[in-house]
């Protein structure tokens, strides 16, 4: 929705928290690599694995160093929807998410108010998806 925004050094990034969120809770659904490469399309990137090799936190201290508080917000309005994707924003996602708003310094309420809206804009996208698809 956003991740064209992003400059190019923090697509990558982005794609490989995306890699190591998709294991929080040690099931890659079949709708989250849907979601991935629905990603990799609108950062008009190659549909790739993401890279897991690097560790979360270096990940994280480099989003950290080069992405903008606006950019930061896109990453975790994503992330949460890439964990909406499935149907199920489960507890290890939730626990997985703890650290990743510590570092880019989000707060939990502006957590709380991106999943509010990412479920009113997953609700609008499959109303549109239901339309389109008669």
């Amino acid at each position: 929705m956003f991740l064209s925004q992003l400059n190019e050094d923090n697509k990558e990034l982005f794609l490989n928290l995306c890699g190591h969120a998709v294991m929080a809770d040690d099931v890659v659904e079949p709708e989250e690599m849907e979601y991935l490469a629905l990603c990799c399309h609108e950062m008009d990137i190659p549909n790739q694995l993401p890279d897991i090799s690097t560790s979360l936190n270096d990940i994280l201290k480099d989003i950290a160093k080069s992405a903008s508080a606006y950019e930061k917000n896109i990453i975790i309005f994503e992330l949460i929807l890439l964990f909406k994707y499935d149907g199920n924003y489960g507890d290890e996602e939730k626990k997985f998410m703890k650290p990743v708003l510590d570092k880019l310094g989000i707060s939990i309420e502006k957590h709380d108010e991106m999943e509010k809206a990412a479920d009113k804009y997953m609700s609008v996208y499959n109303d549109i998806c239901g339309l389109l698809n008669v």
